[in-house]
């Protein structure tokens, strides 16, 4: 098993739309493409706030073969476009990757 502990780190005013985004888009795109997810969770630091979730997924193949139909899908691709100009909600990520 692999598992991806994510951490987005929002850019300062954009928690909501950041949250929203997630919870009724990529939630339901990871479904939809077989990714199991946990969270999210809203992690507060000293300067800001990170949004953190977690992906499982069986192996290596899995993960690559799952995360190129999420990438392709066309409703995630609309959201990226939509997004084009505008104040990105993520100022920067980190992804740790776990491994049994």
């Amino acid at each position: 098993m692999i598992a991806e502990l994510r951490f987005y780190t929002i850019t300062p005013g954009h928690t909501q739309a950041l949250l929203d985004q997630f919870t009724n888009t990529s939630l339901p795109l990871f479904a939809k493409h077989g990714i199991a997810a946990g969270g999210p969770w809203l992690r507060r630091l000293t300067k800001g706030e990170q949004l953190v979730y977690l992906l499982e997924f069986a192996d290596e193949d899995d993960r690559q073969r799952r995360w190129t139909a999420f990438r392709e899908d066309p409703e995630w691709r609309e959201v990226v476009a939509s997004g084009a100009g505008q104040v990105p909600h993520v100022a920067g990520s980190e992804i740790v990757e776990l491994i049994r």
